[in-house]
């Protein structure tokens, strides 16, 4: 049976990270002979979808390493020309949609990784899934028909989201930033409903200033983090960022922003792992617990991407019981836990029958139309959330509950 991420020895991992954050800060490393643990390097690089920067970190070592890992050099190989080919395109796509949208005059944003890329020294190996983009609200329709015309399917219309494919290159089209709540009270709708009042220019392209930007990804961040997990790669893009903004970032402006949006004790943390993993200097140092920052390294590097090595939803669902003070067992417990799945709320509900998000009388419908998902289109996504829900380990997820309190979530 295949160890887990944090069953690897704790020198692969550190060389694993140390790899990671010589990429993302561009330095110039050195590394020990990997033949004898490539396999576990490699594994971390998979779960956490870093397989192309291993590969070419390791590029002083590769005919050494063929000599005993030939099977895994060469497959490394492939995802690395998949990787660059995948970006190359992506990044020619981003440019036909901007050009056609700017024709149009359609203002059009496009953050995350596709602005993250061009902060690191080779930013075809920045991976995307998809590139995400933000339209205004008023301009959706038209957005939406130039998209059609440049060839996309429209797979996913789940306002304010929309997700678009041609050929494989998947666009995110979003018309609101972030989701109102992530658990710990705030409304992030809300606060980043002004996004397009911070959009600059750059190299020609439009994208959000810097500390907004950056205020978003610790907003992404901990989304994840209080869902099923962030991975590696998220942390290394506030390094990068750190990095490369080092003497350009307004950080009294950046700290406000965090400070107003409740996640400043979330970034420190994240400044912590920065400084931990990468040794980026932060501009503000963690000063709290280091038990909390050596759980947070260990839910991070042992979840993969999104955290689903380790994860799912009955654990999301677990952590929800906890946060309500349903104690840890007992039937208190297991009611929390199946009202929050039987019966959630209301903007949950309304993306399985949107007509209800203005007329909440026609919840009970939304309300029949997730229970007929559940039961027939996903009846096995059901079923294993359930059982994870009563059959998980409920002291981790207690222990997790507490982690993110300590970091601000």
């Amino acid at each position: 049976m295949r160890k887990s991420a944090m069953e690897i020895n704790r020198e692969t991992r550190d060389l694993f990270l140390r790899m990671v954050g010589d990429f993302a800060l561009d330095r110039k490393s050195v590394y020990p002979d990997c033949s004898g643990e490539l396999e576990d390097l490699l594994y971390l690089a998979h779960i956490h979808s870093l397989e192309p920067v291993v590969y070419y970190m390791l590029r002083e070592q590769r005919k050494q390493l063929s000599i005993q890992n030939l099977e895994q050099v060469q497959y490394m190989q492939r995802v690395y020309h998949s990787a660059v080919y995948i970006s190359v395109t992506q990044e020619a796509s981003r440019a036909e949609i901007e050009e056609a949208f700017e024709k149009a005059g359609i203002k059009i944003v496009f953050f995350k990784g596709a602005q993250l890329r061009e902060l690191y020294p080779v930013p075809e190996l920045r991976t995307m899934g998809d590139m995400d983009c933000l339209i205004r609200r008023e301009d959706r329709a038209k957005a939406h028909k130039l998209m059609i015309q440049l060839g996309y399917e429209c797979q996913v219309d789940a306002e304010p989201v929309w997700m678009y494919n041609r050929n494989g290159i998947v666009i995110e089209m979003h018309t609101l930033l972030a989701a109102k709540d992530i658990g710990n009270g705030v409304d992030y709708e809300f606060f980043f409903s002004d996004a397009m009042e911070h959009v600059m220019k750059k190299n020609g392209k439009l994208c959000l200033g810097k500390e907004y930007h950056l205020c978003y990804l610790i907003y992404h961040i901990a989304k994840h983090l209080c869902s099923t997990g962030a991975g590696v790669r998220m942390i290394a893009d506030i390094a990068a960022t750190l990095r490369f903004y080092s003497d350009t970032m307004d950080w009294e402006g950046l700290k406000c922003l965090l400070e107003a949006s409740y996640l400043h004790e979330t970034a420190l943390a994240i400044y912590g792992l920065c400084y931990k993993w990468f040794g980026v200097e932060p501009p503000e140092r963690y000063s709290g617990s280091e038990l909390v920052l050596k759980d947070l390294e260990a839910y991070i590097v042992g979840g993969g991407v999104f955290g689903f090595e380790t994860h799912d939803l009955g654990d999301v669902y677990r952590r929800n019981a906890f946060r309500g003070k349903a104690g840890n067992s007992g039937d208190r417990y297991c009611l929390k836990m199946m009202k929050d799945y039987f019966f959630p709320p209301g903007a949950y509900l309304v993306k399985y029958f949107p007509l209800a998000e203005k007329r909440r009388w026609l919840l009970p419908v939304a309300w029949m139309c997730r229970c007929w998902a559940g039961l027939f289109r996903r009846k096995d996504h059901s079923v294993a959330t359930i059982r994870s829900m009563t059959r998980g380990d409920a002291e981790l997820s207690y222990r997790e509950v507490l982690m993110l309190k300590e970091i601000g979530l």
